[in-house]
């Protein structure tokens, strides 16, 4: 619904509103913020297992998964790159945000992920 605000709020809450859609779909997996830390120390690790510098961390946990510490590094380098691809998505869709030309323009992008933006709070 076009309510003629502001564009720069309607962009700030729009953006909001967006940051929200991203944040929940990345923490629906219900992993706690802490271990959330430990899985980039993890992509380093396993970067480095990839580049042949060994882990301690990366190979432990590919032995107790009974797989090589090269397999595990994939599958954890892989798994990051599924949350860069959704942080990407993230920006992209805030940059859309900026440059729409109007109020219209800031619904049709929200409107793609069936959300809605109020100013009315």
């Amino acid at each position: 619904m076009i309510h003629e605000y502001p564009l720069d709020k309607l962009r700030e809450a729009a953006k909001a509103v967006v940051q929200r859609h991203f944040v929940g779909i990345a923490e629906s997996d219900g992993t706690q913020p802490t271990l959330r830390a430990m899985y980039v120390l993890k992509l380093q690790e396993a970067r480095g297992v990839l580049a042949g510098t060994p882990s301690d961390l990366v190979s432990g946990e590919a032995q107790i998964r009974g797989i090589t510490p090269e397999q595990m590094a994939q599958v954890i380098v892989a798994m990051a790159e599924q949350s860069a691809q959704l942080e990407l998505a993230r920006m992209h869709t805030n940059v859309r945000i900026d440059t729409a030309e109007d109020e219209a323009g800031i619904v049709a992008v929200l409107d793609e992920f069936g959300l809605e933006v109020s100013l009315l709070a």
